[in-house]
């Protein structure tokens, strides 16, 4: 099974765990399907090296689970890590790909060259020939039919040209044994060509989009910690003490809405996982989350038990 067969195999059961508020199980099985060493490439046929190229795009999808996993934990900047290790991934990825194409791209320029100077010269030289050994079989077939009697010396230099031509027969059939697989080289190299440049545009296409999931898990980290410090700057000014994150947090859960607009219970225990990730142990986040879990809403309010009527002695 190649990685990308991996991941789709267990996408629906990782999918399945977040959606039951799994997120720790979730991120423990997610880790243990990236392999500790990224596939090697194998160039020895086209079906191994869209094997190759399958796995490459299994092991990127991997990652870009593992770090929507570890985002749905709470843990940014865990995922950013992982995002940074995607890209990284890709880039040697694309230096595996070149190391590995780059004998087949030589090779088949040298085939190119030769194949091009093989049909330059011995194209008009099949024609030459062709039209040499046809001229002496019209002369013989003249000769015959005229039953025209030839000298001793006559005879000897026709002999002599029918054992060059019997020469050049044999040179014909090589040239045109050789022709059509050198014309057919010339017509697959540009399809060799053409299929190292994609497999490069494919390679390439996994880069640019790991750069872009690293660029945006860094803002999310960015923009929530320049929300946290301007918050917690109003707060100093206002001469509130400030513990950490703590304050943010306590501010953002006080407006339940904060949490509920964000819909699914999936979603909303994403966020209260980042609030104890910024505020480890935080009781209303906590509770919250619990809440869901247990599959009721994030705030729903609990009825207070009924005190107990007291009883007067008689």
């Amino acid at each position: 099974m190649d990685l990308a067969q991996r991941f789709n195999s267990e996408l629906p059961g990782i999918n399945q765990m977040l959606k039951e508020l799994k997120t720790q199980e979730a991120l423990i099985k997610v880790q243990g399907l990236i392999p500790a060493e990224r596939p090697a490439f194998d160039v020895s046929s086209p079906k191994a090296m869209g094997q190759s190229l399958n796995n490459a795009q299994g092991l990127m999808y991997l990652y870009r689970l593992n770090a929507n996993v570890a985002s749905e934990a709470g843990q940014w900047e865990k995922a950013l890590e992982i995002q940074e290790k995607r890209a990284q991934a890709a880039r040697a990825i694309l230096g595996d790909l070149e190391k590995a194409q780059a004998p087949i791209a030589a090779q088949w320029k040298k085939v190119t060259q030769e194949s091009s100077d093989f049909v330059a010269k011995n194209e008009p030289r099949k024609q030459e020939l062709e039209a040499k050994i046809a001229a002496f079989k019209a002369e013989l077939e003249e000769i015959k039919a005229s039953k025209k009697k030839l000298s001793k010396k006559e005879v000897e230099e026709f002999n002599a040209r029918g054992a060059q031509v019997q020469l050049d027969d044999q040179e014909l059939a090589q040239i045109a044994a050789a022709l059509p697989i050198h014309k057919q080289n010339l017509t697959n190299a540009p399809k060799v060509t053409k299929t190292l440049g994609e497999n490069r545009k494919e390679v390439e296409g996994m880069i640019k989009a790991a750069d872009e999931a690293v660029a945006k898990a860094k803002q999310a980290v960015i923009d929530q910690n320049d929300e946290i410090t301007a918050f917690n700057t109003k707060q100093v000014m206002q001469k509130v003490k400030i513990v950490g994150k703590k304050n943010w947090v306590d501010a953002v859960l006080r407006t339940p809405e904060n949490i509920t607009k964000l819909g699914t219970p999936q979603n909303q225990a994403a966020f209260l996982n980042r609030m104890l990730v910024l505020d480890p142990g935080n009781a209303g986040a906590q509770k919250a989350l619990d809440n869901l879990k247990a599959g009721k809403e994030a705030f729903v309010k609990e009825a207070k038990p009924a005190k107990k009527g007291s009883s007067k002695k008689k």
